[in-house]
């Protein structure tokens, strides 16, 4: 077994995750028997708590980019972001199986209509096998559940549902503009539909005990979702959360802290949900804090320590709370 001692910053960190919780990469390669890799898309979007549907402004922790990725060029159309993407990642990879990412802002926020013609055109792509869709909660309505399970009748569609916290004091402060009792209520339509459902969580949003964070963790390990994206919260340029952050009035996790936070959550989690990503990314011309975001193998080989110190892994402390 690898110990703790063995494990260096330079190690990389793939192979051993995947011994001690279910990856994203294998769970598709066990779905299309091949490596699959996502290409990220802006579609054009805003979200209910931008344009002043539901708030202004945007959640407090997002840029202007919507938590999109830093390759993305939204000048361009669907059709080209992706045939760019596929052609980049081919390159670099020697990939032959791409799924079309619709990451930027909410992309089920529009007419069903319009969501059918952005998702058809992104599936003429040959080499595209399915479609996964990063939303809100409130951006969900029964109309455009049905056209994602259309979707998912013919094709592989992975939904993602972005919440963050089920603290509704916490949502309220990053001005989410949605509550948690409308995200499980969004998960349950779209299981009834049979829909595949992830969503992400943010530790050390302001204002949160270790013990509200692992509460968030307890009731997404029961919601039935999936998968589960975590990440640290992570200080970008421009986001309103610099202004605090430069001013002294918020703090972020010390990498210590984070990697056990990471560590309980895990052993938390069921032992069949996909664990997507454990770490949030940025490059040092984008990111204000925590410096140690920028060095990512070196905290996941880290997390990866903390369970091998523990002796567990994904689900060991799993526990079903449904009554």
């Amino acid at each position: 077994m690898t110990t703790r001692s063995q494990l260096t910053q330079g190690d990389n960190p793939t192979q051993l995750a995947g011994t001690l919780y279910n990856t994203f990469n294998n769970y598709l390669r066990e779905q299309f028997g091949t490596r699959v890799y996502r290409v990220p898309i802006d579609a054009g979007f805003t979200c209910p708590n931008r344009d002043g549907v539901r708030a202004f402004g945007g959640c407090t922790f997002c840029d202007d980019r919507g938590s999109g990725a830093p390759t993305l060029k939204s000048n361009l159309a669907v059709k080209e972001q992706l045939q760019e993407g596929i052609e980049r990642i081919r390159k670099r990879f020697k990939a032959n199986k791409f799924l079309a990412y619709f990451q930027a802002f909410t992309n089920t926020y529009a007419p069903e209509a319009i969501l059918k013609n952005l998702y058809d055109i992104a599936l003429e792509e040959p080499d595209v096998i399915g479609l996964c869709i990063g939303t809100r909660p409130d951006c969900l309505p029964d109309n455009v559940l049905d056209l994602l399970a259309d979707y998912n009748k013919n094709t592989f569609v992975w939904l993602e549902v972005g919440v963050q916290s089920t603290v509704n004091r916490t949502l309220d402060l990053i001005n989410r503009g949605h509550s948690a009792e409308e995200f499980f209520d969004a998960v349950e339509r779209a299981h009834k539909r049979d829909l595949t459902v992830a969503t992400h969580l943010i530790f050390g949003l302001p204002g949160e005990s270790r013990q509200e964070m692992m509460e968030t963790v307890r009731q997404i390990a029961d919601s039935g979702v999936k998968g589960v994206k975590i990440h640290q919260l992570v200080i970008y340029k421009g986001t309103p959360m610099e202004k605090d952050y430069r001013e002294g009035s918020l703090a972020t996790l010390d990498e210590d802290e984070y990697v056990e936070l990471v560590a309980d959550a895990l052993e938390m989690l069921h032992p069949d949900q996909i664990i997507m990503r454990l770490i949030a990314e940025g490059t040092q011309d984008e990111l204000v804090a925590p410096l140690w975001s920028l060095d990512k193998i070196g905290t996941l080989n880290k997390i990866h320590a903390e369970l091998l110190r523990r002796g567990t892994k994904q689900g060991s402390k799993y526990q079903s709370h449904h009554i």
